[in-house]
């Protein structure tokens, strides 16, 4: 059973973000869609406006069933400059797709300041998350 709530739900086009009581950003996109520049401009935001300005953000991406990221999406998420706020980001891999995307950007984003990792428990994800140290 978990021990944290969502202490602030913002839902998007496709994707629904949870602001956890443990400090961690949890992003779950619907099933059947893809992610577009536009969705990946529209987080940020949201992660723009919420930032305190000292915290870097610990968050967790769980994709839907049959998702897909458009390549100007994938673009935006890996630039350095649109990830200054996150320290790092836990992705969960439901498919081969998955992986093979996360594997690109995750070696994107390694040569920077962000820290990325795949999953396919949400547990273990979380207790990696959990161990970064937010104010790095």
């Amino acid at each position: 059973m978990n021990t944290f709530s969502a202490r602030k739900t913002i839902r998007q086009r496709i994707t629904t973000l949870e602001f956890l009581s443990n400090g961690i950003v949890y992003i779950k996109i619907d099933d059947n869609c893809e992610m577009t520049l536009e969705d990946s401009k529209g987080h940020y935001k949201v992660l723009k406006d919420n930032y305190d300005g000292m915290t870097k953000y610990r968050i967790l991406v769980e994709p839907g069933r049959y998702t897909s990221i458009s390549p100007e999406a994938r673009a935006f998420s890996a630039n350095p400059d649109n990830n200054e706020m996150t320290i790092a980001s836990a992705v969960l891999i439901k498919s081969l797709a998955h992986r093979l995307i996360i594997n690109f950007l995750i070696n994107v984003t390694q040569k920077h300041i962000m820290k990325m990792r795949m999953f396919e428990s949400k547990k273990k994800a979380m207790e990696w998350l959990l161990s970064i140290n937010p104010l790095s």
